[in-house]
């Protein structure tokens, strides 16, 4: 490829108009070529990989007075649970709607662990609630709103805002079970409530052939990341190792799924949990989360790849620099305003126990809202 030209002659008069021009020329050339219908869109940039879930939230109360904001969370036989770990949030509703829980000798958080579950009596939460899932989305009717202390002395940790919700199901609609996204909008976007799933258009499940290039390909990024990490390592694949795909398995597992990118676009979601030799005895596991187009020749982190230790069947931190988390469970989400899929998915982390939910938009590796749902005191 052509250098860009520098002007790294004498400066004379001459020279100096010779680069201008030659600089004017390049640059306009590759605007015309941005600007030309007929070529496409330059390639989108591909985002920053994240390094582990944080909890995050946009809830917010409005100026109406009702919840704002993404939920995430899942569903059962009998209801949808949706959670947030939004510390302030929490507090302002406390404050709010049980003012007993703020007074008094003990604080917010000792009272919340005492009561384990707090109802809140709020009968005019949301001005629109609806539920992605994988099968589509649907309106929902939120029946409890509770506040939820944590386990940990002196700690926020783990407490959380739990929305109990209905759907507002058609006959023959099938169950809202399994991972999803809860969206509340705001009264001058409500619009109308339609009654049933908006079905989402369901994707073929990839052949066993790609689904095994998929995680070969993956398995090659991990390894170059590890010896890029730490290049005298000499760590090297099990041997016997059979990967389990799209299991409740953790270790020796993969999570492998097709989900909408945009119109007519579809890629592939990759969770790997690998096990490495390291001198005969110790072993490592390699994990991340990748994005793949179905030839391999697109691809994109969603997690930077982490290595663990396994130490007596017990995960641990490997190195100075290492993360304790990995993740598991991914399922696509149908998005409620564009025509893609969010992510859902766990997070481990194997040091205290936490294990967050989260909902990722891969276009931007963004976390659209996560909560924790279970964990260790520590």
């Amino acid at each position: 490829m052509a250098r860009f030209p520098t002007c790294s002659a004498p400066l004379t008069l001459g020279a100096m108009s010779r680069c201008t021009v030659a600089s004017t020329l390049l640059v306009a050339g590759i605007l015309a070529c941005g600007m030309r219908a007929e070529t496409g869109p330059l390639p989108a940039r591909v985002p920053t990989p994240l390094d582990s879930m944080a909890l995050a939230s946009d809830v917010r109360v409005d100026s109406a007075g009702r919840l704002v904001g993404s939920f995430v969370g899942e569903g059962t036989s009998t209801a949808v649970h949706l959670l947030s770990s939004d510390t302030l949030l929490i507090r302002t509703l406390a404050t709010r709607f049980r003012p007993e829980l703020t007074r008094g000798e003990d604080d917010l958080w000792s009272n919340l662990r005492r009561r384990d579950s707090v109802p809140l009596g709020w009968s005019s939460a949301v001005a629109r609630a609806l539920v992605g899932s994988p099968l589509g989305h649907t309106d929902v009717s939120v029946s409890e709103l509770l506040l939820r202390g944590n386990r940990c002395i002196d700690d926020t940790r783990g407490a959380r805002l739990e929305l109990v919700v209905q759907p507002d199901s058609a006959s023959g609609d099938p169950p809202l079970r399994g991972p999803v996204l809860g969206t509340f909008l705001a009264a001058d976007r409500a619009g109308r409530r339609e009654r049933g799933l908006v079905r989402r258009e369901p994707l073929g499940e990839p052949s066993p052939e790609l689904v095994v290039q998929l995680i070969r390909r993956t398995s090659a990024y991990l390894d170059s990341a590890l010896t890029a990490e730490y290049p005298g390592l000499q760590a090297r694949p099990l041997h016997s190792e059979l990967i389990e795909v799209n299991t409740l398995a953790d270790l020796s597992a993969a999570d492998v799924i097709p989900f909408r990118a945009g119109e007519g676009r579809i890629r592939y979601a990759v969770s790997l949990r690998q096990r490495r030799v390291l001198g005969g005895r110790d072993t490592l596991v390699t994990t991340g989360v990748m994005v793949w187009d179905s030839t391999g020749t697109w691809r994109q982190e969603i997690f930077r790849p982490t290595v663990l230790a396994s130490i007596g069947g017990r995960l641990d931190v490997f190195g100075p620099i290492g993360r304790p988390v990995y993740w598991r469970r991914l399922q696509p989400i149908s998005d409620i305003a564009y025509a893609r899929d969010n992510i859902w998915m766990e997070q481990v982390n194997v040091r205290d126990g936490r294990v967050v939910w989260g909902i990722i938009q891969p276009a931007g590796n963004v976390v659209v809202a996560a909560a924790e749902v279970e964990g260790v005191c520590g």
